[in-house]
């Protein structure tokens, strides 16, 4: 079991109901021992927010993507107008999946009830989703924080 894990909440910026939702499950994360990061913890980095999200991505054991239509369509737009913080996430992440050949061990997407996995950038389409408003759901999220498995395979032969 992993003590404190620590996870990085990359998220679209959209109405101040949903910030404070977003803020809300990372202190219920925070509560429940995951050292969960968000933007909203911060004033103004003196590295700067660039680096300070670059730094949060490499330095946290997962990254919490939580999917949103405005989370995509800040990603997806041809000409970007907004969004400079999802699009510099997303680069890092895309990155990160590209040096992995794929291999996702780090980035999981998260969905809040109001929302949908077609939310869902294309390379975290083929990861476990976690929907936190459901507690079942964020209870496997947190045993996966955790490196608790949920069920033990039995040794063979037995």
């Amino acid at each position: 079991m992993k003590e404190n894990p620590k996870v990085f909440i990359s998220y679209a910026h959209d109405t101040e109901p949903f910030a404070d939702k977003v803020l809300t499950f990372s202190n219920k994360l925070r509560l429940d021992g995951i050292d969960a990061s968000i933007d909203q913890y911060e004033e103004s980095p003196p590295e700067g927010w660039p680096r300070w999200m670059e730094n949060q991505i490499r330095e946290s054991d997962y990254v919490l993507v939580i999917c949103t239509p405005t989370y995509l369509r800040k990603i997806n737009e041809s000409v970007k107008k907004s969004g400079k913080g999802v699009n510099w996430e997303i680069g890092i992440v895309y990155q990160h999946l590209y040096d992995a050949y794929g291999n996702n061990t780090k980035f999981i997407p998260i969905i809040f009830d109001e929302f949908s996995q077609d939310d869902t950038p294309i390379p975290l389409k083929g990861a476990t989703f976690y929907f936190p408003d459901n507690s079942k759901s964020y209870g496997k999220l947190k045993n996966r924080l955790f490196g608790i498995k949920p069920t033990e395979k039995p040794p063979l032969g037995s």
